[in-house]
């Protein structure tokens, strides 16, 4: 996934996702996210619909994290960063 560069863009997720209540939603999004921290349980086999919804709300989660870690001071960056750090996992 390429992040088109917006530095207004990342100033909003910043603002949001780094108060005190962004903090407590992103905390709740890691738990709807158990493909991050391994709490997918498989009993019964694999059910595949779940398993694509499980991954799209993966693919949100990490989409945030990777504009909280862009430096909103930087210049248009050269490319974005593929590496992304989630606490408690």
């Amino acid at each position: 996934m390429t992040l088109r560069w917006n530095k207004a863009l990342v100033v909003a997720y910043h603002n949001i996702f780094m108060s005190p209540e962004g903090q407590k939603v992103l905390a709740d999004l890691r738990k709807q996210s158990p493909l991050l921290t391994g709490g997918l349980s498989v009993s019964g086999g694999i059910d595949v619909n779940r398993l694509l919804v499980l991954e799209g709300r993966n693919d949100v989660l990490k989409y945030i994290y990777k504009m909280l870690h862009r430096d909103p001071n930087e210049e248009v960056p050269d490319k974005a960063t593929n590496e992304v750090k989630i606490e408690g996992i």
